[in-house]
């Protein structure tokens, strides 16, 4: 019994163990996000980093895996970008005087913009009424659409030349002989003529349109007696009497009329009066404020240096306005600043209400319009921070492109370029003159010379071409004629015999390693290229492989000069994960 029992304990045991593995086993293959896959200098690089940067890579890339890398490259890849985002923090930017001041700088006018929309922009409001009395105020001057007539002119002008004597009484002469003619073309017209026919025969007008009509016109575009004219015309082919001008004289004819009108107010019309009256009452209560501003922090001008005819006699550290109750604006910027003003300004002196200008505008305002932002707490914002770390990231992003890759590679030696070339053929156009060939091909010289003297006595080159091609009977008609080949397309005896026969010329046989050629040029091109010509192109893609290669260099050190550790046991027990949809 004792035994009985023992056996069966000990199949329960056995069966227990069994299950405690099985459960332990399942345990171990869940995996969780906080597990540390891999460490960067002691930066931990968790599971669910590095599946969250899978799904930012698949959604910038829009790649499956991204497609083609393994779990090494990928996890390569963000211990790559790890590192980079540590050199980035290592560059300490705020211990460089230079960067803190432009950024200084960048940030006073992140908040000078954020307090203008937020207390002008969004507070400036227009209403409905408004932009209706606007439109009926100025609808005659400012939406009027006016008046204008569709003509012919018929310009006879008055020639004279003014290099004879008795200019005067030839031109009235002149004046009267054509002031007879243009009588006559208006009675042909009335009495029934076409005057479109008319126009075509005599006008001298010049117009685009043969019968000169002229197409709509306003008041203004013409001389002021031919708009008196033109406008005065009631009836549609009603013809004027005779207009004289300094052109000459006419005789118009009205073809259609639209009268005054004015643009509709509709939403278009609407929200752009709407953005005018905006824009003047956000102007308006800006001058106001700012001059309220002037008023309220006492400005002192130093005008003994400022009204001084030689401002480098004194220290560039010289106080020239003071405002509030410690600013200062110092000499130095004062005189960095002139030429820039009086350039902008036009002028080669300034006044003192210049140099008030100048100074409070350029100087001051900046300063008292930061410290109104920071006093009403826009300088403690979100936005704020955020402005102020992505301008520093991006001066981090810059310094460590300079630090990846050299700008201003050597130029490349002529054999350097020569070898890129021969390497890279397929990716540059070919050299030398484009020849546009057709060619046949024989496996011994006597054949080839017997098909010769048949085209000689007058046989046609692409028949015999057709019919002495040993291939695929379904390309025979399309093979012999090559296209346009350049230096290095085909074997080089083949392309200099080619380059020396006259357009419409045929060869003597022309041995390459598929046997004896015969090659008629169909065209030559005129343009050459040379290895001349592709060098600066060359040059540019050794420059982008240069770099290239520096970039992989440099993040190589990285990798070198850290510390990295991975879990191999954990990595290899991750799946990577399926493209969601």
């Amino acid at each position: 019994m004792n035994r009985y029992r023992f056996c069966i304990l000990f199949l329960v045991s056995l069966f227990v163990a069994a299950n405690d593995g099985a459960f332990g086993a399942s345990a171990s293959r869940e995996i969780s996000r906080e597990e540390v896959l891999a460490k960067v200098n002691g930066e931990p690089i968790t599971v669910g980093r590095f599946y969250d940067f899978i799904k930012e890579e698949r959604a910038t890339t829009k790649m499956v895996a991204p497609r083609g890398k393994t779990k090494d490259e990928i996890l390569h890849e963000l211990l790559r970008q790890a590192l980079v985002q540590q050199r980035k923090a290592a560059l300490d930017l705020d211990s460089d005087s230079g960067f803190v001041m432009s950024r200084t700088l960048h940030m006073r006018d992140f908040l000078l913009d954020y307090m203008y929309q937020k207390d002008v922009v969004e507070k400036t409001e227009v209403t409905e009424q408004e932009v209706k009395e606007h439109y009926e105020k100025y609808n005659d001057v400012d939406f009027l659409i006016p008046e204008k007539v569709q003509v012919r002119d018929l310009l006879i002008r008055v020639v004279v030349d003014s290099t004879q004597k008795d200019f005067k009484k030839r031109s009235k002469q002149a004046d009267k002989e054509t002031l007879r003619k243009i009588k006559e073309l208006r009675q042909r017209a009335i009495s029934g003529e076409d005057f479109a026919e008319l126009c075509r025969q005599y006008s001298q007008a010049g117009t685009t349109d043969a019968s000169a009509n002229l197409g709509f016109i306003q008041r203004g575009q013409y001389s002021p007696e031919f708009d008196s004219a033109a406008f005065s015309l009631k009836e549609n082919h009603q013809i004027s009497k005779p207009v004289r001008d300094s052109r000459g004289y006419h005789l118009i004819q009205l073809l259609d009329r639209k009268e005054k009108s004015y643009q509709p107010l509709d939403s278009t019309l609407f929200e752009g009066i709407r953005g005018y009256l905006k824009n003047q009452k956000m102007q308006k209560s800006t001058n106001e404020h700012i001059d309220s501003l002037k008023n309220s922090v006492g400005l002192v001008y130093n005008w003994e240096v400022l009204n001084s005819p030689d401002l480098l006699s004194y220290d560039r550290n010289t106080w020239v306005l003071a405002f509030g109750e410690t600013d200062t604006v110092r000499l130095g910027l004062y005189e960095d600043a002139l030429p820039g003003y009086k350039y902008n300004m036009g002028r080669d002196s300034l006044t003192e209400e210049d140099k008030k200008v100048l100074l409070f505008n350029y100087f001051a305002l900046p300063v008292i319009l930061e410290k109104e932002a920071r006093k009403k707490g826009y300088g403690d914002l979100v936005e704020y921070q955020a402005e102020e770390r992505a301008f520093t990231l991006e001066e981090a992003d810059r310094r460590i492109s300079a630090e990846r890759i050299q700008q201003n590679f050597p130029p490349s030696s002529r054999q350097e370029i020569e070898k890129y070339y021969l390497a890279h053929k397929i990716d540059f156009p070919p050299l030398g003159v484009p020849l546009h060939v057709y060619h046949m091909v024989f496996d011994d010289s006597l054949k080839a010379v017997e098909v010769l003297k048949q085209i000689q006595a007058g046989a046609d080159f692409v028949k015999l071409a057709q019919e002495h091609f040993p291939g695929d009977s379904e390309i025979k008609d399309v093979v012999y004629d090559l296209g346009f080949i350049s230096q290095g397309e085909m074997p080089e005896e083949f392309y200099q015999t080619a380059l020396k026969l006259k357009e419409g010329e045929v060869s003597q046989p022309v041995r390459t390693q598929w046997g004896f050629h015969l090659i008629k040029l169909v065209e030559k091109k005129d343009q050459e290229t040379t290895l001349e010509d592709l060098t600066p192109q060359i040059q540019r893609a050794i420059n982008l492989e240069k770099g290239r290669r520096q970039i992989a260099e440099w993040e190589e050190n990285l990798f070198t000069q850290s510390k990295v550790w991975i879990n191999q046991n954990l990595l290899k027990r991750l799946t990577l994960p399926k493209p969601e949809g």
